[in-house]
């Protein structure tokens, strides 16, 4: 038992980090950890025989703590190989349809595996086409797609061992074409339903946030101040689980930021949520006229503040122009049967914007490698277009979501700011004041 999960273990870590010195040492930091971690019980232990007498909770989080501490890099490989493994089954369809789009041997896909080591926009494939390129020299295309299903797991997996079993009777052009003919026919549903489940939880989230704390505050009329030191952290622990547990929406589907105005988009959440939290030291004090009046004010400062990352972020989603690029493209194929001389000074311009979508991006990758390949038949070619029309489709679904999280999230200050005064109206209590305050924070943030 133990040497198959020293067997998995080294599996994950190839995958995680291609330094050869990880892998050597895999072994023996499994072993360590698995060591040391019991050493994580003995505060419970001393707590449960009466030598340590600190509080429960304490302990607890103590133990933890060093749990964490001395199985850390264990613990960083598992996350890691489960952020990998399900971003690489995200990225899949769109570079198994880049490969079907020119195929005419079969062989395509390996050698989109190379041209995604060097690749910006397959962040998750990279992984795996970094190590593809080191094994496709020792063992052959293969014997590298062989060991690669060994290290993954999920649709990757299964589609690189029924690919690697494809390419030697010489069915690999039929198997990647069906492949990408299967994906073309899901793709729609699937992030369809990823969307609406976003709608539907958020306005679940929303109703949950809204009337909690109304009846909160209704019950604190009644039984008094008691009720704040419970749904005071309640509130708090609901808004952090909500957006703690919410999927991000389908790599298809997200917008990318440049480092730099990455940094200031933060800098502008960070602001707001300082200006909406500044207030609170007037409520501690129990000042609250000047709570209220502070808080109508660093409320509409916030907004201002958050508007601009938000129109950015919707326009790169909402422009047009991969449809427009997708149609010249089709065009060109059909007149010269390549795409040798193909430029598109449009979509160039798009990759250059500091937001700007990743199926833009993508778009890009992929007419790069097409152009790489050469020659491209218009039928197959098709495929591709079906493809990304269908992704476009879904962006429908897309914009409305994020309006209405935006909505939400633009309003949230105002509703905070007249929920608080309406309760500061109705009575001015620290309590109810608080309740109203912290409630409408979680819903926002």
């Amino acid at each position: 038992m133990l040497d198959k999960i020293l067997r998995k273990y080294r599996r994950y870590v190839a995958l995680v980090d291609p330094r050869i010195e990880k892998y050597a040492n895999a072994e023996r930091e499994l072993k360590q950890a698995l060591i040391l971690a019991p050493i994580s019980l003995v505060p419970a232990v001393l707590h449960y025989v009466g030598v340590l007498g600190a509080d429960p909770a304490l302990t607890t989080s103590l133990s933890a703590l060093i749990f964490v501490l001395l199985t850390y890099r264990v613990l960083e490989t598992l996350t890691s190989i489960t952020t990998i493994n399900k971003r690489l089954d995200d990225e899949l369809p769109f570079a198994t349809l880049v490969a079907a789009a020119a195929s005419k041997t079969g062989l395509e896909f390996a050698e989109f595996l190379r041209f995604a080591s060097s690749s910006k926009t397959f962040k998750s494939f990279k992984f795996l086409s970094e190590r593809f390129v080191k094994l496709a020299e020792v063992l052959g295309i293969v014997g590298a797609l062989t060991t690669l299903s060994k290290i993954t797991s999920g649709k990757t997996k299964y589609f690189l061992l029924e690919y690697s079993l494809a390419l030697n009777p010489g069915t690999a052009l039929t198997q990647l074409r069906d492949a990408a003919a299967d994906y073309v026919k899901t793709i729609y549903s699937q992030v369809a339903k990823s969307i609406n489940f976003r709608i539907n939880a958020g306005l679940i989230t929303c109703v949950a946030l809204t009337m909690g704390p109304l009846v909160s505050v209704s019950m604190t009329f009644l039984i008094g101040d008691e009720l704040t030191g419970f749904v005071v952290p309640a509130l708090v622990l609901a808004g952090f689980l909500t957006s703690s547990l919410f999927p991000d929406y389908p790599v298809g589907l997200q917008v990318v930021i440049d480092e730099g105005t990455l940094r200031v988009f933060r800098a502008s959440y960070v602001a707001g949520t300082l200006l909406l939290i500044l207030p609170l030291h007037y409520l501690v004090s129990e000042d609250l006229r000047g709570f209220v009046k502070l808080l109508q004010t660093t409320s509409t400062a916030s907004l201002v503040i958050g508007v601009f990352p938000m129109i950015l972020q919707l326009m790169a989603v909402s422009t047009a122009v991969g449809g427009r690029v997708v149609s010249r493209a089709s065009n060109h194929v059909r007149v010269f049967r390549s795409f040798y001389l193909y430029e598109d000074e449009e979509l160039r311009e798009v990759v250059r914007k500091r937001v700007r979508s990743w199926l833009a991006l993508y778009l890009s990758d992929a007419l790069a490698f097409l152009k790489k390949l050469g020659d491209c038949e218009p039928e197959v070619f098709d495929l591709f277009v079906n493809f990304f029309y269908e992704v476009r489709r879904t962006l429908r679904y897309y914009v409305s979501a994020l309006t209405m999280m935006c909505f939400i999230v633009v309003l949230t200050p105002f509703l905070m700011a007249s929920t608080i005064s309406l309760s500061y109206e109705a009575t001015p209590s620290t309590s109810v004041l608080l309740i109203s305050y912290v409630s409408v924070l979680a819903l926002g943030y």
